[in-house]
């Protein structure tokens, strides 16, 4: 498939144009414009190019790319240099969506989070710059939080960090995956009774308990894996693309 057909597809498949986010989201890096096999994967490094390119991939799909507005280094020196370089070097594109992987409603990190976890009723939540980022929704039956902690870490394949505060029973959930600690305020104004992100910060514990709200950390890489594995899917079924996903894992 061509390059720019390809991303023309993703781009509009993932509303990029409705998103004010703080990275260039689709093409990053331009390299041969015939594809045929794409590597997914949650953040760009020279570790994963490097395992691309083993793999003859001609695109490297990843959630978090290489630019990013306002910080990206002034000089194409180091570590960037390297990471450009092993791209041009090899003829491999580059492409990354960010918020827009975030929110997407079939096939976004919070609305696959909340699928496997078996929430219903599944709606926008986590307003940023404008737009929802996450989703809420409700549970079939109420279940204690510890037991909704043990779905997480199943989902996730990791022990998430409970900030217990909230009832007894958990019914409602919202999730903003990631680094969405601010975005737990709007689940105690939601009235919901836990709150599930990838990190959480030093105030956490204590506003859980005051607020009434349960917090749930299961890791900034861990809750951002389902975007781009679910988008690969869609490339397979859709584009008929030989996708595989590359899971260097992170623990934060």
């Amino acid at each position: 498939m061509n390059l720019f057909t390809l991303i023309s597809d993703l781009d509009e498949l993932l509303e990029i144009e409705a998103v004010s986010d703080y990275c260039p989201n689709g093409l990053q890096v331009e390299g041969r414009h015939e594809i045929r096999k794409i590597v997914t994967g949650v953040s760009a490094s020279q570790a994963l190019f490097r395992n691309a390119i083993e793999l003859d991939a001609d695109l490297i799909l990843v959630h978090h790319g290489i630019l990013w507005n306002g910080t990206e280094p002034p000089r194409i020196a180091g570590s960037f240099r390297e990471r450009i370089k092993l791209l041009l070097d090899h003829g491999v594109s580059l492409a990354a969506y960010h918020l827009p992987l975030d929110r997407h409603m079939a096939l976004g990190n919070a609305a696959q989070l909340a699928r496997r976890l078996g929430l219903e009723q599944l709606e926008p939540f986590g307003e940023h710059r404008g737009v929802s980022i996450g989703v809420c929704g409700v549970l079939p039956e109420p279940v204690p939080a510890a037991e909704l902690a043990e779905a997480v870490a199943a989902a996730c394949h990791r022990e998430p960090q409970l900030f217990e505060g909230g009832p007894r029973a958990v019914s409602s959930v919202g999730i903003v995956t990631g680094a969405a600690q601010r975005e737990y305020h709007q689940a105690v104004a939601a009235g919901l009774d836990a709150y599930i992100t990838g990190e959480a910060s030093e105030w956490v514990q204590e506003q859980a308990a005051e607020d009434g709200v349960h917090y749930i950390a299961a890791g900034h890489y861990a809750t951002e894996r389902f975007g781009v594995v679910a988008l690969g899917r869609w490339l397979e079924e859709e584009r008929d693309l030989d996708v595989e996903f590359l899971d260097l894992v992170n623990p934060v």
